[in-house]
């Protein structure tokens, strides 16, 4: 079914609405036309609990005010609600004074019944207009709210005339209101940290070629440094960038989450390497996410080495990384530590290790990973047999 619109008809002749309504309704049937001819009744009507009305057609000449304050008296609770004028009294004077009262429409009276089509017309596409304004609005209201929560903003910009527009959110995340619009390019630099510029400049100058624009960055607000991350989408013509649209993001807090978790990931590694013994952590695939110097130093490998991603298969001999394995399976199955004694490839040849498997739960408490801390047993081991052999060679006292 259509949806139907609810229109006000007012006019002290009560002949001329009867008129009025019935060529409406014969025009669009979703015209549902309610009547009043007195203008103090109409406003009644527009604040009573009956179905709200969707636009107002009104005369111009009526005893108790005329058209225009009429108009100014519904433009002080309904500033949008479509009004149109629609009237005998026809003169430019009074279409150029409706205008400037904020009149919707104007439309004089004739004879004949075209004048009812066109009216039709008029105040559907009023309606229309209004409602799809108002959709807008209300987007465009959610949008800000989903931007406020998100940190985020959006940009756009006309490059050939380095015009530059910002959203509210924008104006939020860079502190500032007093910006006139246009902006353009060299302002919002110089927002940017300076020792970030050279990087953002080369980034954009990319993006004008055709290259991605998604790039983190530092700010300088009122003397204090903010994160932001800045994605693009940059339209071109016959291979040439005309315009660009854009969303920034303070992305300071999580920054500042990163560095604390590095500063810790640092303070943990400091500690890890003092330890005289190689410390693994995997993930349930098998992948390594961290070694200890100890464990560098037993494989050879060199201190920058990157070992995130690396399994036992890419470090050891087939037949260890798939004791390995197995070791690890039974530790992530069962959920329990395990010990074993296992010989480990060295630079220098296999070694006796002692070898400590436990799980990683995470906060639902599935295993999420393995620590094992491995120690060299080899020496220990060695000195024994060597005291275990001078002891056989004593002589009996």
């Amino acid at each position: 079914m259509d949806e139907e619109f609810q229109v006000l008809c007012v006019d002290d002749d009560e002949a001329v609405l009867d008129l009025v309504a019935e060529f409406l309704a014969r025009t669009d049937d979703r015209l549902q036309i309610v009547t009043e001819t007195s203008v103090h009744a109409a406003l009644d009507r527009l604040d009573g609990d009956e179905p709200s009305i969707d636009a107002i057609i009104s005369d111009y000449q009526m005893p108790e005010m005329d058209g225009l304050d009429f108009l100014d008296r519904v433009r002080d609770d309904y500033p949008d609600l479509p009004f149109v004028l629609f009237t005998g009294q026809g003169s430019e004077a009074i279409a150029s004074e409706a205008i400037a009262h904020g009149v919707t429409d104007y439309l004089q009276k004739e004879t004949g019944t075209d004048q009812y089509t066109v009216l039709a017309n008029r105040v559907t596409n009023a309606i229309e207009r209004q409602r799809m304004a108002a959709e807008l609005k209300r987007r465009e209201a959610h949008l800000r709210q989903a931007q406020s929560v998100a940190n985020l903003g959006s940009w756009w910009t006309d490059i050939a005339s380095d015009d530059l527009h910002w959203s509210d959110g924008v104006y939020e995340i860079f502190e500032t209101t007093d910006l006139d619009e246009p902006l353009d390019h060299e302002q919002f630099l110089s927002y940017v940290h300076p020792e970030d510029r050279a990087f953002v400049e080369q980034k954009w100058t990319a993006a004008l070629d055709g290259q991605p624009y998604d790039i983190e960055h530092r700010i300088v607000v009122d003397g204090e440094t903010k994160w932001v991350r800045e994605r693009a989408e940059i339209t071109f013509e016959d291979g040439t960038p005309v315009h660009a649209i854009g969303v920034v993001q303070d992305i300071t807090d999580r920054k500042g989450r990163q560095q604390r978790l590095q500063e810790t990931n640092r303070r943990l590694q400091a500690v890890l390497d003092t330890v005289d013994a190689a410390i693994f952590v995997k993930d349930v695939d098998g992948t390594y996410r961290l070694f200890n110097d100890t464990a560098r130093e037993m494989l050879g490998l060199d201190d920058d080495a990157d070992v995130t991603g690396l399994t036992a298969a890419d470090l050891f001999p087939d037949a260890v990384a798939e004791a390995f394995r197995a070791d690890d399976r039974r530790v992530l199955e069962t959920g329990e530590t395990i010990r074993t004694e296992e010989s480990v490839p060295h630079t220098d040849g296999d070694h006796m290790h002692l070898t400590i498997k436990s799980p990683i739960f995470d906060d639902d408490g599935n295993p999420s990973g393995i620590c094992a801390v491995s120690t060299d047993l080899t020496e220990r081991v060695e000195s024994a047999d060597t005291n275990d052999d001078e002891s056989a060679g004593d002589p009996p006292s």
